[in-house]
């Protein structure tokens, strides 16, 4: 065998080696975490009578706008499709959780929070711009 052949088998099996050690490492990086799901909210106050426009802004994704009118409370598939309204959560890491007023000019945030990878089940209370909401979510820990 040339030594030019050589050479590039050897490249070969050092790229595949390397390919194939980054995707263990991500499969590894994603053992242990979180998932949030949101499972629903609830109007306590409102920003504007009779009725506020919400959103959520859940880690990177955006639920549909609802109307809400004062106590009212929507299951989080109103708000949603499942990916909208649930997020991973990486070890030791969190995910920002904002409540978010749609107005037409400029969106007024009443309140946001961090979750944490932690296995709970939480009611987290947000306020703020004159409104004041109740979010309703589940932390599950990932195998």
């Amino acid at each position: 065998m040339n030594l030019k052949r050589v050479a590039a088998v050897m490249s070969l099996a050092g790229a595949i080696a390397a390919a194939t050690a980054g995707t263990s490492h991500a499969q590894v990086a994603m053992a242990g975490g979180c998932e949030l799901r949101i499972t629903e909210v609830r109007a306590l106050d409102l920003q504007e009578t009779p009725t506020d426009e919400i959103y959520l802004r859940v880690g990177d994704e955006r639920t549909g706008t609802r109307t809400f009118t004062e106590g009212q409370t929507r299951e989080a598939a109103e708000l949603g499709n499942p990916d909208q309204i649930t997020e991973f959560i990486a070890p030791g890491g969190f995910v920002a959780v904002s409540v978010v007023e749609d107005d037409p000019t400029i969106d007024t945030v009443i309140g946001s929070f961090r979750a944490p990878c932690r296995a709970a089940s939480v009611e987290r209370d947000v306020a703020g711009a004159g409104a004041f909401y109740r979010v309703s979510y589940v932390v599950t820990q990932l195998p």
